[in-house]
């Protein structure tokens, strides 16, 4: 006949079986390095989504001597007063509804040369005009449009910027396969770590679990005692991990953000004010951190189980 175990008090004393700060701490070791990958991985999809998405729809024009009136080919007689900046505009006007086209102006031109140039307003170097043209979604520039500029005006250059689409979407699916190879390899840790302490709880309590066990205690009630105790350390080492991952993550997201921006006039974005950072943060990056804690509890959860079962099956 069965006995009703029930209680902490029923022998195992699994608080000495299993001990509290050695699990515990390595625990929240492997949750602090999980949530490092998770965020980098997160920060890298977003980042890289926002620019790949608008440098496939992003093309960038320099036009040399922008403001000289435009000569040497056939159209130039009908259009005598016309620059060669003015000229180029002109044709990008004939591109597709939804397209948006805009000249930089010399303080935008400015500011996007500053690293390289210093102050270039007082360069004495001559800048080409820059024309960003922003693609409706979905549209593709016309395969015959640098031609075309170079034809009306000679000296136009045309950068495609969709080839750093794909490599940056390439670059995106490196990160997220080492990101996952990561989060594999702490979650594998964690699950060797808690069978290794589970396996020496049970050697220490080996003749007590034999007597209850022929008492009555069936396998299922002995391996919940041993799970619920290592899914309770896991749990809270898991949030300790998380938790104290969150400064170094938050300030690490703040130095990323302004990399976020996708336009030539966000030459030099400001970092977010610290008050605002927490809306900036993305949805998904939060809810894998809220449920890390949980992952890392049914890890050791069903770990646990898993050796306890096997154990006891080849118990005599």
């Amino acid at each position: 006949m069965a006995l009703p175990f029930s209680g902490r008090k029923d022998g195992l004393s699994l608080s000495e079986a299993l001990p509290d700060r050695s699990l515990f701490i390595l625990v929240a070791m492997m949750s602090f390095l999980a949530a490092l990958t998770l965020t980098g991985a997160t920060g890298a999809r977003t980042l890289s989504s926002r620019w790949a998405g608008g440098a496939a729809q992003l093309l960038t024009i320099q036009v040399s001597d922008p403001d000289q009136p435009l000569a040497g080919t056939a159209k130039a007689e009908k259009n005598a007063q016309k620059s060669r900046a003015d000229a180029v505009l002109a044709d990008l006007a004939t591109l597709p509804v939804g397209t948006q086209v805009h000249r930089l102006t010399q303080e935008e031109l400015a500011r996007l040369l500053t690293p390289w140039l210093g102050d270039a307003g007082k360069t004495a170097l001559p800048l080409p005009a820059v024309i960003e043209v922003r693609l409706a979604e979905g549209q593709e520039a016309p395969t015959d449009l640098e031609k075309t500029l170079d034809t009306h005006v000679p000296g136009t250059v045309v950068e495609h910027n969709a080839e750093w689409s794909t490599r940056l979407r390439a670059l995106a699916q490196s990160l997220l396969a080492c990101a996952a190879l990561a989060l594999v390899t702490v979650g594998g840790i964690a699950t060797m770590i808690t069978a290794l302490a589970t396996k020496a709880g049970l050697s220490t309590r080996r003749d007590i679990i034999e007597i209850l066990h022929g008492l009555g205690a069936t396998d299922s009630y002995i391996a919940g005692r041993f799970a619920g105790r290592t899914g309770g350390l896991a749990l809270g080492g898991g949030l300790l991990g998380t938790l104290l991952a969150m400064a170094p993550l938050l300030l690490l997201f703040r130095m990323a953000a302004p990399f976020s921006a996708s336009t030539l006039q966000a030459a030099t974005p400001a970092m977010p004010d610290w008050r605002t950072l927490p809306d900036l943060l993305p949805g998904d990056m939060l809810t894998g951190l809220a449920a890390l804690p949980f992952v890392a509890a049914f890890i050791g959860w069903a770990t646990t189980q898993v050796m306890v079962r096997i154990w006891l099956r080849r118990m005599p």
